[in-house]
């Protein structure tokens, strides 16, 4: 009988451990790597297509830590860059080039990857041409969590805390009834 409490006790505590899990911040979310086409030309500015150039640039978001590729396009035979100007002062400054691109021109494409390493919304711009601008968003969390509140699989986390509840509550009257109360004897052997 001392046996079926302990199971009991063991039982109980496992399923509240195991909810409290459920309960526990989700884990952070791994990093991305989003790629983005972007042309540029210093009469016409930034754009996602080669015929949709305009200055300020198309608004770009990321999260942080994403390894980002860029496929970076001239159209106007002129050299550009792409670099994010985190203090704004049109110019590439010690702490902003690793986030600035080798120098490109058409008709070659240049692919280049960066880190995004600072949360905050910032420019970015060509050294060739600091008035051509656009605008990167560096998020801490990824727009659309499906494990926060208000995501796609809040449901499903609700519904599998209420299974879990009304498990240990079966479970429980199980046992309970299974040692019956305390201090009765047990049955006669048969």
């Amino acid at each position: 009988m001392m046996g079926l409490r302990k199971t009991f006790a063991l039982v109980v505590c496992m399923a509240f451990g195991l909810l409290a899990i459920g309960f526990a911040a989700p884990p952070a979310a791994a990093a991305g790597s989003p790629s983005i086409h972007l042309w540029m030309s210093r009469a016409g500015g930034w754009g996602i297509t080669n015929t949709s150039l305009q200055n300020p640039g198309p608004n770009l978001a990321v999260t942080l830590g994403d390894n980002v590729t860029l496929y970076l396009n001239g159209t106007d035979n002129r050299n550009h860059n792409w670099f994010i100007d985190f203090n704004n002062n049109s110019a590439v400054n010690a702490n902003e080039t690793n986030v600035s691109s080798p120098t490109f021109r058409n008709p070659v494409e240049l692919k280049w990857n960066f880190t995004a390493y600072k949360v905050g919304t910032f420019v970015y711009r060509s050294r060739f041409e600091p008035t051509v601008w656009g605008n990167i968003t560096i998020s801490a969390t990824p727009p659309s969590n499906p494990l926060l509140p208000g995501g796609e699989n809040t449901v499903l986390i609700v519904a599998g805390v209420i299974v879990i509840i009304v498990a240990v509550i079966a479970f429980a009257a199980f046992f309970w009834r299974r040692m019956g109360k305390p201090g009765t004897p047990p049955p006669p052997p048969q």
